[in-house]
């Protein structure tokens, strides 16, 4: 980045940081994130590895939108890749989400739960009904205190270049900015919420079929669930395709399953969404 470029966002930025406690903080952040690289949608929560996530704002618009923000909230966070690259020590950084999502995470059905359509035209092969087309997504990872990690998700449009190389490159020397605002507004922020607690509901992951399923079936289940492939799951476990087959064909008729369809939805009704 030129030192022209540069100093076009410092300003931006210098506000931000000014009106980190104040009502329209969200905003002034957005604005010097927009003065590095342009967006149309934006999205945050905080994560943490003992409960759920901490919205923080979004910039959606429509019913279905705000309702896939609800269900994110409430357990399906769990089968998200940000937050499954977090809990594997994923560094703070500037990360697009094809680079984070397993091989096969539509096939996880996660989409289609929360009211999203297959497009084999879009970059990752999908669209939730009613929102824009064609966008493209990179997230903004931020540490925070007590192993947290903040996330900024961007979202725009790819037919008007979506995020290429060089506003990745922007992003990342911002990154350092981005961040220092952020841990500001989210200390205000959170200065007035209820300290988060851990909650029950991270729990159901890990116990989910406990009982029914061996340890080795739960270890399967987990991962049909985020999204990975038989091959992912193969190379992650350590087995043959047709052993995770196997696996696979005992753990549906343990839980009197057939799809995978059935399978996600059996999960989301033990979060109880």
């Amino acid at each position: 980045m030129t030192e022209t470029a540069a100093a076009s966002w410092i300003a931006p930025f210098a506000h931000a940081l000014d009106r980190y406690d104040q009502p329209d903080s969200v905003a002034a952040l957005l604005a010097a994130i927009g003065s590095v690289t342009r967006f149309h949608l934006a999205l945050s929560v905080v994560h943490r590895k003992n409960g759920g996530p901490s919205y923080v704002f979004d910039t959606f618009s429509g019913p279905r939108a705000k309702r896939a923000v609800q269900l994110f909230i409430a357990g399906t966070y769990l089968l998200n890749p940000f937050y499954n690259a977090y809990l594997s020590g994923l560094p703070a950084g500037i990360y697009l989400m094809r680079d984070l999502a397993p091989d096969d995470y539509l096939g996880s059905d996660l989409y289609r739960g929360l009211d999203i359509r297959r497009h084999e035209d879009e970059e990752l092969g999908y669209r939730t009904h009613g929102w824009p087309e064609g966008m493209e997504e990179l997230l903004i990872a931020m540490d925070l205190p007590g192993g947290e990690m903040a996330e900024i998700s961007l979202s725009r449009i790819r037919s008007e270049g979506g995020f290429d190389a060089a506003s990745v490159a922007r992003l990342r020397e911002a990154h350092p900015m981005i961040a220092a605002v952020f841990r500001r507004l989210w200390c205000h922020l959170s200065r007035s919420d209820t300290p988060p607690q851990a909650r029950p509901i991270d729990h159901l992951f890990s116990d989910f079929g406990r009982g029914l399923l061996s340890p080795r079936e739960r270890e399967v289940a987990l991962l049909i669930l985020k999204g990975h492939s038989s091959e992912s799951i193969s190379y992650h476990l350590g087995i043959s395709i047709a052993t995770v087959k196997t696996h696979r064909q005992k753990l549906y008729a343990k839980l009197n399953l057939s799809t995978q369809q059935e399978l996600f939805s059996t999960f989301l009704r033990s979060l109880n969404l």
